[in-house]
C-alpha cells in the first residue's frame, strides 16, 4: 500500500470479519451455491416457489440470526444476519428477497418490539422456517408515505381488534403464515397513532386478494392482501 493510501485509510474502522462471521458467510455461501442456485432458473421462469426451501434454511440455522438460543434463533448479531443474506443473494436473487421480508421484516421485529408472550409463541416457528413472515404496510395511495397515508384500521373490540383495510405489494403475502400488519388505532396523531398487529393467515376475515406476476424477482412471491 501506499503512503498516500496508508494515510487515508489511518483511523478508520476495520472490517474484517470475525472467525465465526467468515464461518458462517463461507457456509451461507456454500449452501446457497448447491441448494438454493439450482432453484433459481424455475422460480423466475415459472413464478414457482420452493415449499421445503424455509425449513431448510432453518435447519442450516439461516433464521433468527440475531434472536437468542431460547426462542429458537442463532444469537449472533444483524451484521451476521447481512452477511448470509448477501451469500443467498449471490446465487438465488428471488429467495433472498423473501428471507428479508421473514428474516428482519417479520422475525427480528417481533423478537425486538413484542411481548413475551408473543415472543415464545410465533419466534420459535418462524426461527425453523416451518412458518413464513410476511410485514403488510404499503397500501394503495400509501407507498412513499405509508405512515403519514395510511388508510387501514384498527378498532379495540373487547380483548381484540379488529382490523380494516387493504395492503399492497407485500412480499410473501400468497404464502406467509404470520404476518405483522400495520394499522391506525388514533387517526388524529398520525403516524404516532399506528399500532402493529400479528395476523395468522387463518384469522377470520383475512385474505389474500390476489397473487401479483412480476417482471423481475419473480420466484418471490407477492400479493395484495384484503378485500
Amino acid at each position: 500500500m501506499s503512503e498516500t493510501a496508508s494515510n487515508r485509510t489511518a483511523g478508520l474502522p476495520s472490517f474484517d470479519l470475525s472467525d465465526e462471521q467468515q464461518e458462517m458467510l463461507d457456509l451461507a455461501d456454500r449452501y446457497s451455491r448447491n441448494e438454493l442456485y439450482p432453484l433459481a432458473e424455475r422460480m423466475d421462469n415459472e413464478e414457482w416457489w420452493p415449499d421445503d426451501a424455509f425449513p431448510k434454511l432453518g435447519e442450516m440455522g439461516f433464521f433468527g440470526i440475531s434472536v437468542p438460543e431460547e426462542y429458537g434463533g442463532v444469537g449472533m448479531d444483524v451484521f451476521t444476519s447481512g452477511l448470509i443474506v448477501q451469500a443467498i443473494a449471490r446465487w438465488n436473487h428471488a429467495l433472498s428477497l423473501s428471507w428479508i421480508a421473514h428474516e428482519n421484516l417479520c422475525l427480528n421485529n417481533i423478537y425486538r418490539n413484542a411481548n413475551e408472550d408473543l415472543r415464545r409463541r410465533y419466534l420459535p416457528g418462524l426461527c425453523s422456517g416451518e412458518k413464513v413472515g410476511a410485514l403488510g404496510l404499503t397500501e394503495p395511495g400509501a407507498g412513499s408515505d405509508a405512515l403519514g397515508s395510511m388508510r387501514a384500521t384498527a378498532k379495540r373490540d373487547g380483548d381484540h381488534y379488529v382490523l380494516n383495510g387493504s395492503k399492497l405489494f407485500i412480499t410473501n403475502g400468497p404464502i406467509a403464515d404470520v404476518l405483522l400488519v400495520y394499522a391506525k388505532t388514533d387517526k388524529d396523531r398520525g403516524a404516532k397513532g399506528i399500532s402493529a398487529f400479528i395476523v395468522e393467515k387463518d384469522f377470520p376475515g383475512f385474505e389474500v386478494a390476489q397473487k401479483l406476476t412480476k417482471m423481475g424477482f419473480r420466484g418471490s412471491q407477492t400479493a395484495d392482501l384484503g378485500p
